[in-house]
């Protein structure tokens, strides 16, 4: 079983030798199709949670977010035009620092679909390591159907039935393959529960392995949450050439008002991603 998600996990990744080419073949920059970025309203409508792992949020008078600070690491958020290579134009740029390893950190540029959303990112490593690209899919519903990344080839497919995530596949450039099937009921939890506060934590809850792009959901940038908050799921997969599958069940604590303020899942309750709300 993997090791919990923790919210701002570093995970800087080295993609050496292997180059790809940008997502357009156009000499001249593409014009960007939102340039003023979405509102995180238009994702959290409860609200954005005030503090996530001891992570805070800072928004702008357009309702934007433009900074996440958790510990010595910040993540800031700009709105504009930014070009950092001859083939496209950005309307979002992601920055993420860490006081403690100041060589460390990334920046990402982000082109914005008509939904508000993120269609393609170009991630630029402090270190100089090889760029990592992105690329995103989204239903008529505004809800992330497909995620595909120069790293390891991951590309993840989701499924959605009545609004809930059903399905999400995941296959690499090795051949590992895996399937996860989500449950919204358990045990503990025999009716399904309204995911009122819009969270998605896509590593934690779906398995979708987003590293540093996982922040921007909460800036609104990576499409809308499900209607119910996921109560576990069942894996299958192939990995190194040998099969297996396995169960995980999630745990939640609510507040008065039924937003989550606690999650974990199996055993592992010393490591539970904890939620505030004003």
């Amino acid at each position: 079983m993997k090791n919990s998600y923790k919210f701002f996990a570093m995970g800087l990744v080295s993609l050496m030798g292997v180059s790809f080419a940008s997502c357009s073949d156009d000499d001249d920059p593409k014009e960007p199709e939102n340039v003023e970025g979405p509102s995180v309203e238009n994702v959290f409508t409860e609200g954005l949670p005030s503090n996530v792992d001891g992570a805070t949020f800072t928004t702008n008078e357009k309702g934007q977010l433009t900074k996440i600070v958790d510990g010595t690491t910040s993540i800031t958020f700009e709105y504009g035009s930014f070009n950092p290579s001859r083939a496209s134009n950005f309307t979002v740029l992601m920055k993420k620092r860490d006081s403690a390893y100041p060589t460390e950190g990334s920046d990402i540029y982000m082109e914005i679909n008509k939904q508000g959303f993120v269609s393609y990112a170009y991630q630029v490593y402090l270190d100089g390591d090889d760029a990592d690209e992105w690329w995103f899919e989204y239903n008529k519903d505004g809800q992330l159907t497909r995620l595909k990344r120069t790293e390891s080839g991951d590309d993840f497919k989701i499924a959605y039935t009545n609004g809930d995530i059903a399905k999400v596949t995941h296959d690499e450039d090795d051949g590992d393959h895996r399937e996860y099937t989500i449950n919204y009921t358990n045990t503990e939890y025999k009716n399904v529960v309204a995911n009122k506060g819009c969270l998605m934590l896509f590593d934690d809850f779906f398995q979708v392995d987003m590293d540093e792009m996982g922040d921007a959901y909460f800036a609104g940038l990576l499409g809308k949450a499900t209607k119910n908050l996921p109560m576990g799921y069942s894996e299958t997969g192939k990995e190194g050439g040998s099969s297996y599958t396995s169960n995980v069940t999630y745990h939640w604590v609510f507040n008065a008002d039924n937003l989550p303020v606690k999650f974990w899942e199996g055993d592992y309750e010393n490591e539970a991603t904890t939620f505030s709300w004003k």
